[in-house]
């Protein structure tokens, strides 16, 4: 697949179908159009106008995004649109067409961008510039990249599959191409050298998938959006010791049966603060995450359990109720320097029931009151030292 559509001179894509008896082409309207003079300088004439539904006027995005587009909510279709170098697209209400100079319409819409596209992203052979004075990196190729593989999984995340076991295949050919540009090792669906900052995705309407399909430490673990990236400067305070991944068949890209990542890093005891607590109030979805603590009971942290679905309120009781009697923990992973303080990224885990191995929870924001102490960095060795599945 990747082969085909990364080397296709043209793909041409039914957008609008539903599903694969339904062929290109449909019935549509033709769009009225109003003539009226027009002049501008030197230049006059006659111009021809006609209204754009409001998503439209308010933004180009939407053209190239297609969100109304049936094959838009596809999980597979993502890399059939992102792999192509030339794209034809039969939509609803008219063609488009896009290539490296940009995104074309029926109507006239005129755009020097298009859909992301991995014939557009840096080769990452580039050199490598050096962090400015401030840690960032400017210009990095590879920096770009990663931000790119962030943002597809953002776009790829709510997309639909028909097996949800394809949650890693149907994104494996932009994997493969990631990874040799990249220079790195591909581990379900995080890279090598930015494994630390791939833990702390954060669920954003997400729920966690009943069959095997990735280790809790994964996004592929669940259905919806994992954003991923840390902009500001961090220092890492974790180390990953080893990292275990079974896989189902030959391919390094796609589906798991297994995955352990032994890792060193500070524990802070966390406790649920549930005494006058209502899920089922209104608000973000965040709201709605039972109240933690750590021991230090003066914070400013936010802890976001692993779940802001439509059902979240039962499913905070649900998570309440398993954490009766048991003990988590924030896993600390990253000092991040914000503009005015430093702050702690870490992930939530727990004891696998019944074993020694944890499983992630959730992420959470840790600042210095919360933890009462700084992690001494030169002390990692003493670290603890768990496995996460």
């Amino acid at each position: 697949m990747l082969s085909i559509y990364a080397n296709s001179y043209l793909t041409v894509a039914a957008s609008k179908a539903k599903n694969h008896s339904e062929g290109l082409f449909s019935e549509t309207k033709p769009k009225e159009y109003k003539t009226f003079e027009y002049k501008s300088g030197e230049l006059s004439g006659q111009a021809m106008a006609f209204n754009l539904p409001i998503d439209k006027e308010s933004g180009a995005s939407s053209y190239v995004s297609l969100p109304d587009e049936p094959l838009s909510d596809r999980g597979w279709a993502l890399q059939e649109r992102v792999l192509p170098c030339r794209t034809l697209l039969y939509t609803k209400q008219q063609m488009f067409f896009e290539c490296s100079e940009g995104f074309r319409g029926e109507d006239g819409t005129v755009l020097d961008w298009r859909f992301v596209n991995v014939h557009d992203m840096p080769d990452g052979q580039d050199e490598e510039k050096e962090p400015d004075d401030e840690g960032e990196e400017d210009d990095d190729p590879k920096a770009s990249l990663y931000q790119s593989w962030y943002s597809l999984l953002w776009i790829y995340g709510p997309r639909k599959l028909t097996k949800a076991s394809d949650k890693l295949p149907a994104i494996s050919g932009l994997a493969s191409i990631f990874a040799q540009r990249l220079n790195d090792e591909y581990i379900v669906g995080l890279w090598r050298s930015k494994l630390l900052e791939g833990l702390l995705w954060q669920s954003l309407r997400c729920r966690r998938v009943s069959d095997y399909r990735a280790p809790s430490w994964s996004w592929a673990s669940m259905d919806g959006i994992p954003g991923l990236g840390v902009r500001a400067p961090y220092e890492e305070v974790a180390r990953i010791l080893d990292v275990n991944v079974d896989l189902k068949g030959k391919n390094i890209y796609g589906e798991v049966t297994s995955g352990r990542l032994r890792i060193q890093a500070p524990m802070e005891r966390l406790y649920l603060d549930v005494k006058d607590w209502d899920p089922t109030k209104p608000g973000f979805a965040y709201d709605n995450n039972p109240p933690v603590r750590t021991a230090h009971d003066e914070t400013h942290s936010r802890f976001d359990f692993d779940f802001t679905a439509d059902d979240a309120p039962q499913e905070a009781l649900k998570i309440v109720k398993s954490l009766e009697g048991k003990e988590f923990f924030a896993l600390i992973l990253l000092k991040v320097k914000e503009p005015d303080e430093e702050t702690y990224h870490a992930v939530m885990v727990k004891r696998v029931d019944g074993g020694e191995e944890y499983e992630r929870l959730g992420f959470g924001f840790i600042d210095m009151k919360a933890l009462g102490c700084r992690p001494e960095l030169e002390a990692q060795d003493k670290f603890p030292v768990i496995t996460l599945v």
